[in-house]
């Protein structure tokens, strides 16, 4: 049947004759009154582990998908539909795609077929739908026919799945196509025809903005045939390109760094875990160091890069023309010799944002030396707010203590700092506490449990709020909100209840109130604020006092309560004053309301 004929028989059809269960039927009663609460359906397989859930159409026998997808096309509400299962009739399956390109609410569609639909997934015709996922464990006449329906889906931005030469074709002729992601099924490689296709895509869709073909083994000569389409056009342009996992070793990424030389318009490249070394990076960084476009890069877990490979980082960081804000130098063999040449290079780089050397078990750490060197470089830089030292387990409370100059430093920005896996100790804990003494800018100080006691924790807690006294409290760091692995609110070791509250405390008000947090904590901490000190300037200081507590807000209606009484009752320390501190006989609220009127 077409649309228009089932159209006519809508108003008199009984679903028990063309739905086989109650479950399956209740799912077509909410299709058909566009119930608000279905926004996702999958349509798969019976199977007894699902119940009678309530977005899943488990097909049996008996169940016409003519109606299904009938239902489907009229549907305004549904925004998720996945396709696991169809019958083996291909008429069927026909039916149900049919029925389905009426819709225009749908934005995405995962087809994930186990079973042979052949030529039904040509009648696929789904214009409004901008995201689309393809899969089958088949036969390969289902690409065929799932290539020529996509060509039909007009609107599509996002695509993830197979590639054959044929949905390469259909993807080229999509106007708007700008995401892509392909994957394939346990561990296989891209095969030659495959590497062949994704090179037509990237020499001829000229919209796509992100490319991700982690982990699907392209090897040297699919990295080869890759690089040919990336020099062909401006693909790319502001974009990203993800090739994680793909065994790409020198001879690839040479190839790799001619193209790019020529396509300098990619914003994002991933190149973690692969087989590069020195000789193959080279080659890439003397291009990126021309590159004005480039602003985050990753060649973590490339073990064979050594300080030659850190010295060609160095270069791209001292660049004028870089303007590379995310770097990730993660499981590379990075050393202590490698610590001072970025330290020197981050001295005069205007643009790095992040910057991560995370060290794995076998690598080499970057030490308290490399540390040292790495932080006299950075206290001259301004730019960076996010750096990664975690698994550099050969840094220990010497090195931390060389932060110091760093945080104190007028330049510094860095709000975020990953310590983690570092068995810093007491000893640590208490040089970052100390080298934190008169730093502004971090707010999140990330580390683990090893070898930290309470008595780190304390040093950690003076840090926060040095409770010796008011002025104390006010010089005391009033940004940081995440200490250890945890936020504000809890931790994730043993410590004893009253620092651990007090943790809570102090940190939660950085985090709520930063722009008041001393005030907050002077308050907290000295219930009965001392106004002695300031009588000798008789009232020149009352309206000050008076506006100091007027700005401390707060969400907690008995926190507000108890600042009123405060101000109230400093005034009338004033008007005490001012009367030779003889006791007045009304009350300090009356005495200050006089004042206030």
């Amino acid at each position: 049947m077409m649309n228009f004929q089932y159209d006519t028989l809508a108003a008199s059809v009984r679903l028990k004759d063309v739905i086989s269960s109650a479950s399956n039927r209740a799912i077509l009663h909410r299709l058909k009154n566009n119930d608000p609460g279905l926004t996702h359906l999958s349509i798969d397989e019976s199977d007894d582990d699902y119940g009678d859930d309530d977005d899943i159409f488990q097909v049996r026998e008996g169940d016409d998908l003519g109606w299904l997808g009938y239902f489907i096309g009229r549907n305004e509400k549904l925004k998720y539909l996945s396709v696991c299962y169809l019958p083996g009739d291909a008429e069927q399956g026909r039916k149900f795609f049919f029925g389905i390109q009426r819709n225009t609410s749908i934005d995405e569609v995962d087809v994930s077929i186990r079973g042979f639909l052949g030529e039904s997934l040509s009648v696929m015709n789904l214009p409004h739908v901008t995201s689309i996922s393809f899969d089958s464990y088949s036969k390969r006449e289902d690409a065929h026919y799932f290539a020529l329906g996509l060509r039909q889906c007009e609107a599509l931005e996002d695509y993830s799945g197979l590639l054959t030469a044929e949905i390469v074709a259909s993807l080229v002729s999509l106007p708007w196509l700008s995401n892509i992601y392909i994957y394939k099924r346990g561990g296989l490689a891209i095969n030659r025809e495959e590497c062949m296709a994704l090179r037509e895509l990237v020499a001829n869709a000229t919209g796509i903005i992100h490319l991700d073909l982690s982990r699907v083994g392209l090897g040297n000569d699919g990295s080869e045939l890759l690089a040919e389409g990336l020099a062909c056009n401006s693909s790319l342009a502001d974009g990203a390109l993800d090739l994680r996992g793909n065994g790409i070793g020198d001879e690839g990424l040479q190839a790799l760094a001619s193209s790019l030389a020529s396509n300098a318009k990619l914003r994002e490249l991933n190149l973690c875990n692969n087989n590069i070394s020195d000789t193959g990076w080279e080659a890439l960084a003397e291009s990126l160091a021309h590159n004005r476009a480039l602003r985050v890069l990753s060649i973590a877990a490339n073990t064979a890069i050594t300080e030659t490979g850190v010295r060609a980082i160095s270069r791209i960081l001292q660049s004028r023309k870089s303007r590379l804000e995310d770097l990730w130098l993660d499981m590379i063999n990075i050393g202590e010799d490698g610590g001072k040449i970025l330290g020197e290079a981050l001295s005069v780089n205007t643009s790095l944002v992040l910057l991560s050397l995370m060290c794995g078990e076998t690598d080499v750490s970057i030490g308290d030396d490399g540390l040292k060197a790495l932080a006299l470089g950075l206290s001259r830089n301004s730019h960076l707010k996010i750096l990664n030292l975690s698994e550099n387990t050969a840094i220990t409370s010497v090195g931390l203590r060389s932060l110091k100059q760093y945080f104190r430093s007028p330049s510094c920005a860095l709000d975020t700092l990953f310590i983690n896996s570092i068995n810093i100790g007491d000893e640590g804990a208490c040089a970052l506490a100390d080298a934190l003494g008169q730093n502004k800018s971090l707010k999140s100080l990330s580390f683990d449990k090893r070898g930290i006691t309470s008595k780190g924790m304390k040093a950690f807690l003076k840090l926060i709020c040095d409770s010796s006294s008011p002025n104390s409290i006010y010089l005391s760091h009033h940004t940081l909100c995440k200490l250890g692995d945890r936020c504000f609110g809890g931790w994730g070791w043993r410590l004893s209840g009253s620092v651990r509250t007090s943790l809570d405390t102090f940190l939660g008000m950085n985090n709520q109130t930063p722009n008041l947090a001393a005030k907050v904590k002077i308050m907290h901490v000295f219930p009965d604020l001392d106004m002695v000190l300031l009588f000798q300037w008789n009232t020149k200081f009352l309206p000050l006092v008076k506006r100091w507590f007027d700005t401390v807000t707060s969400d907690d209606s008995a926190f507000a309560a108890s600042v009123q009484n405060r101000k109230l009752s400093a005034i009338y320390k004033f008007v005490r004053a001012i009367a030779g501190c003889k006791l007045l006989p009304t009350s300090s609220h009356s005495a200050a309301s006089e004042y206030q009127s």
